[in-house]
């Protein structure tokens, strides 16, 4: 019983966690990233130099950590850009889904090593 629920701790732990990343890579990149950053940013409202009118260079990348979209800002003075990162909501979705797997490998390995410790004592206590 507790190495079913153990199993299926992992395969929703993993499904979950797969189809977060899909879908924060999904939502980043329908679209196109350039474009997605100029209409619906994250922008950098806490950097003086940055510019978010629709007229600056605005190049929009997917970040795996954290998961979403990030978009580098043209900044004013024309010396360079300024990163704009996703919030961490998604990444830290996708940390509990993959410690709901964790959860249920430690399970199964904790069930392996007590049914071994078992049969190594049951082994010791058969007179040879």
């Amino acid at each position: 019983m507790t190495r079913s629920i153990s199993i299926s701790l992992i395969v929703v732990g993993v499904i979950a966690a797969l189809c977060v990343v899909a879908l924060a890579w999904l939502s980043a990149t329908y679209g196109g990233l350039d474009y997605k950053c100029l209409v619906e940013g994250p922008r950098r409202v806490s950097a003086p130099f940055a510019v978010t009118s629709e007229a600056v260079r605005v190049h929009g990348s997917f970040s795996w950590w954290p998961l979403g979209r990030t978009c580098n800002w043209q900044r004013a003075d024309g010396q360079g850009f300024v990163t704009a990162g996703p919030g961490w909501t998604t990444t830290i979705t996708f940390l509990v889904c993959a410690a709901v797997a964790s959860v249920g490998g430690v399970l199964i390995a904790i069930g392996n090593a007590r049914t071994r410790s078992l049969a190594a004592a049951g082994r010791q206590g058969i007179p040879g």
